[in-house]
């Protein structure tokens, strides 16, 4: 699993508590995010086996807008698979990345 440390510089997660999720410990993350991440394994690994528990618990935390959105986001991210399946995925260097286009509030905005 991979976790984000930061996005565009700016920390979104504290490397401690990075730490314990790839350790497996989600006591270390609120309930909302334990489910998200339980969620995203589940979507990402086996999407046609997602329990009926899991899902209970998501529609008790989130609203359908923030599922929707979890839903798009966390297949948006699993997208990637398909080019690195299909020899197409490209390796980003530090120079490659910083080459990329931000905005002010770290978003990614265009390839100048």
């Amino acid at each position: 699993m991979t976790v984000r440390l930061a996005v565009a510089g700016t920390p979104v997660i504290a490397e401690s508590t990075a730490a314990g999720i790839l350790d497996g410990d989600l006591s270390v993350v609120s309930e909302q995010e334990r489910l998200a991440i339980s969620f995203a394994d589940a979507l990402m690994s086996q999407p046609g086996q997602v329990s009926n528990e899991l899902v209970v618990e998501l529609h008790g935390a989130f609203s359908d807008e923030q599922l929707a959105e979890l839903t798009v986001k966390i297949l948006k991210f699993n997208m990637q698979k398909v080019t690195v399946a299909c020899g197409h995925d490209m390796t980003m260097t530090r120079d490659a990345i910083m080459q990329q286009g931000w905005g002010s509030d770290g978003s990614f905005v265009a390839a100048p």
